[in-house]
């Protein structure tokens, strides 16, 4: 770490001198600056400490000094030394210079060096500690983006294989076998595959929201059609636990200002927690009501109940009671944490509430209600069916995901054809001039990125009309700005759910 400077502000070469070589004789390193403007050209984080004589304190350089102490950054309040004569004066100088300022010694003339040299000391301590506090900003920053960065390639890593496999269970199911341990195996294999899917888009979720970087749709909503398909997307894990879930509607509308999605993923969440902490024909009860001016959905359960001193830890990240650890079916202690934030973005609230260890838990989620909906501002629907043939180039590197996609894509009637390579990608679009490309982001010799960029230079019709989409494993909000801006139409992120992908071939 740097040893910050003092830099002592006055017009007057003698006085310089004389403290300059007074702080040094200290032991401080310190320098001469002419002016308030010269003081202003240097970086804030290049000044330890400044000490300032009344006759630099003219116009227009005090205001431009005033105007680079207000843009300092957080971490930064730069100590001030002020020498000025005694008398009436010092405290309307005060008072107009410096009203808001409270890292400012003053100094009255006559000048004592010791008590100089005693200030500045405190205000360069003051200023390291402020520099510790920088740097150590700067490495949480710094670990926050290589987790980030982490968290991002293992996300790709994991959903790379997730994608081929969420292709081949949709093929299954469309097969006539009828046969039990088919069927059985088939839908366990199903539901670790979304349950894999949620883990990881759980991990980049909680990214997110601690950058503040989630960006929310919102749009009124009724509560209780969001607990609706939450519930329904849960049903497969409540059902294979053999447990009896119960959801009670409101018997009015619950209107809301809320991003659907964020919504249906905060119950779920909910849901998917009770479902893990409550043992095989257990009960879950999901309910909606109106209270007091606010919309409020309650999750109870019949499970292993939370401990008195757990009780306000059950949001904090990567938690997890250890006493229940052996029956919580996985996780990372994540899916609360989230719930929590997603909430209290949507200006709401939310509560749990246990008896104790084997009496059940009851989260408790509150939003504020907004005027009854005059009209839809919900888009519309598109039927998946009906399906136009189209030619689709595949280009991924993975040939699992090319052979899956090729299958999903035969069987809905489409002409495919194949890439394995960024090279060969942009060759065979050139060549096959497809109605859609599906391409990979991370290829060799080429990246998804550059194919786009590629085709879109071209002058033909076919490079204009061509709808480009992206089909990755990297999720990020800067991953789909950049997709879009590279040229393609739309972003998806795997393992996409096949029934969005059949609905994008239909819209394009």
């Amino acid at each position: 770490m740097e040893s910050p400077a003092a830099f002592i502000v006055t017009p007057n070469p003698t006085d310089a001198e004389a403290a300059v070589s007074f702080l040094r004789e200290a032991g401080l390193g310190a320098s001469h600056c002419p002016t308030l403007a010269d003081l202003c050209l240097l970086p804030v984080g290049a000044i330890g400490c400044a000490v300032l004589v009344e006759e630099a304190l003219v116009h227009p350089d005090i205001d431009n000094f005033l105007e680079v102490l207000a843009a300092q950054p957080a971490w930064s309040d730069l100590p001030l030394v002020l020498i000025a004569s005694e008398g009436a004066a010092l405290g309307a100088l005060l008072e107009r210079v410096f009203p808001q300022s409270g890292n400012l010694a003053v100094l009255q003339r006559p000048l004592n060096p010791v008590s100089l040299v005693s200030s500045v000391q405190v205000g360069l301590r003051a200023r390291h500690r402020q520099f510790q506090v920088r740097d150590l900003l700067d490495q949480r920053s710094n670990a926050l983006r290589l987790r980030d960065e982490f968290l991002a390639m293992l996300a790709h890593e994991l959903r790379n294989p997730l994608a081929p496999m969420r292709n081949a269970v949709y093929i299954m199911k469309r097969l006539n076998i009828r046969e039990e341990l088919f069927t059985k195996t088939r839908d366990l294999i199903d539901r670790q595959v979304m349950h894999m899917a949620r883990l990881v888009d759980d991990l980049l979720d909680v990214s997110r929201l601690e950058l503040g970087k989630v960006q929310l749709r919102m749009q009124q909503l009724d509560l209780n059609s969001a607990i609706a398909g939450a519930t329904e997307a849960c049903l497969p894990i409540t059902t294979a636990r053999g447990h009896t879930m119960q959801v009670r509607l409101a018997s009015e509308p619950l209107w809301i200002r809320a991003d659907p999605v964020r919504i249906e993923q905060v119950i779920g969440n909910l849901v998917t927690n009770a479902a893990k902490f409550t043992a095989e024909g257990g009960t879950i009860v999901v309910e909606a009501r109106s209270d007091a001016g606010a919309a409020r959905v309650s999750v109870r359960d019949t499970g292993v109940g939370i401990r008195p001193d757990m009780i306000n830890a059950v949001f904090d990240l990567f938690t997890q009671d250890a006493h229940t650890l052996a029956r919580s079916e996985g996780g990372l202690g994540i899916g609360l944490t989230i719930v929590k934030r997603l909430v209290e973005l949507h200006s709401g609230k939310v509560d749990v509430a246990s008896d104790g260890l084997g009496r059940g838990a009851q989260f408790t989620v509150s939003f504020p209600r907004v005027p009854a909906k005059l009209e839809s501002d919900e888009p519309a629907r598109d039927d998946a069916s009906g399906v136009s043939t189209k030619r689709v180039l595949v280009i991924d590197d993975n040939a699992d995901i090319r052979e899956s996609l090729g299958m999903l894509l035969t069987m809905w009637g489409h002409g495919v054809d194949f890439a394995d390579s960024g090279p060969d990608g942009l060759k065979r679009a050139g060549d096959v001039r497809p109605d859609i490309a599906l391409i990979d982001i991370g290829l060799p010799g080429l990246s998804g990125y550059d194919i786009a960029r590629n085709i879109r230079a071209r002058t033909d019709a076919w490079a204009r009309a061509v709808t480009l989409v992206a089909l990755t494993g990297y999720g990020r909000d800067v991953d789909r700005e950049e997709a879009l801006n590279a040229g393609f139409d739309c972003h998806l992120v795997k393992p996409i759910d096949p029934d969005v992908l059949a609905r994008t071939l239909k819209l394009r």
